[in-house]
């Protein structure tokens, strides 16, 4: 279960006071209201935004005050679209999206809703941040590095976001359980006598990746039967960086190893380096899949696999769309999906 942050515990607590009619007109000044409060003026801003982007409350330079009535979206006012955006730094993980994007404009587009993505360079990024929030429009953050999570969060605008939110955010989001993925196959492996443990995956600067690393070392740590030698690899998704990535990789494997491989490394090439190095696979090198697609993971010998949960993260993002544009508001919170370990036959 997702810990709240302190802004989210914050909002938790303003919202429940206003539809109880106990915090009313007029609100305090943010520096007056952050001390009441016992908060720092960000926490206090940080949990305005997420009210605001509720409907609950309107905010203004030197604070906020009380809407009305919760702003719902109105079918009148054109079609009903959702913006995906996709950092383009990024732009090798489109593989991996490209089913779900199918799959997801088909269930959304049985609702009236349209789906559109962009692939965005950082000054892209920047200005859709300081557009004017369109009607019936819903923005989807696809893995989005923290500071532009921040530039959105910031504008108030309806935002969903498809991967881990920054620390100290409040956005409703829809993630993968990344870092519990990772450290249940370490887990695995060591329990199959693998010692020599390796983590492969992109060189980048998203909060999901640092997670994952982190979960990895933290298992490896903790694991008290016998010792345990750790590699993190990483690398781009260029050819010259993966090629590298596998030399670094098979020139390592000496022991009984077991190999990570998180999405979106592709798989096929690590275990194909693995066998042109004469290491046998899975006897001397296992390997396992971190969130690929099924299709991917069609290799001979098979990996163990922790597969993509394409349409549990469908299902959730269509859930969400339709409440925003139904009700004017997302959920709060977020939903965080886990995958299965699954060995092809």
């Amino acid at each position: 279960m997702r810990l709240q942050s302190k802004p989210a515990q914050l909002a938790e607590y303003l919202r429940t006071a206003i539809r109880g009619g106990s915090l009313g007109e007029p609100l305090p000044g943010m520096r007056v209201w952050s001390r009441e409060l016992g908060v720092s003026r960000r926490t206090l801003q940080t949990a305005l935004q997420t009210l605001q982007r509720e409907g609950l409350l309107t905010m203004h330079a030197r604070g906020a005050r009380l809407a009305s009535a919760p702003v719902a979206a109105k079918p009148d006012t054109g079609p009903r679209r959702m913006r995906w955006l996709i950092d383009g730094t990024y732009r090798h993980l489109l593989h991996n999206h490209h089913r779900t994007f199918d799959l997801l404009h088909e269930r959304l587009r049985l609702r009236g809703i349209e789906l559109k993505s962009e692939i965005c360079t950082p000054v892209r990024l920047r200005e859709i941040a300081r557009q004017k929030s369109a009607a019936n429009e819903l923005l989807l953050l696809g893995s989005l590095p923290p500071v532009y999570q921040k530039l959105f969060a910031a504008t108030g605008r309806p935002a969903l976001v498809l991967g881990e939110v920054a620390p100290g955010l409040d956005l409703p989001y829809v993630n993968t359980d990344q870092a519990g993925i990772v450290r249940h196959a370490t887990f695995h492996l060591l329990r199959q006598g693998c010692t020599h443990l390796k983590l492969v995956h992109i060189k980048s600067a998203a909060i999901g990746i640092k997670s994952a690393r982190t979960a990895f070392q933290k298992a490896c740590r903790e694991w008290e039967k016998t010792p345990v030698t750790l590699q993190l690899i990483a690398t781009e998704l260029d050819l010259t960086s993966l090629l590298q990535a596998m030399r670094r990789l098979t020139n390592s494997v000496t022991e009984r190893t077991g190999v990570l491989v998180l999405s979106p490394v592709p798989i096929a090439m690590v275990v194909t380096a693995l066998l042109q190095k004469g290491i046998a696979v899975p006897a001397q090198a296992e390997v396992i899949a971190l969130l690929h697609s099924t299709e991917a993971v069609h290799l001979c010998p098979p990996p163990t696999s922790y597969a993509w949960p394409m349409q549990a993260v469908v299902k959730e993002i269509t859930r969400a769309a339709e409440t925003y544009f139904t009700t004017g508001r997302l959920p709060a919170g977020g939903k965080l999906l886990d995958a299965e370990l699954t060995k092809l036959i």
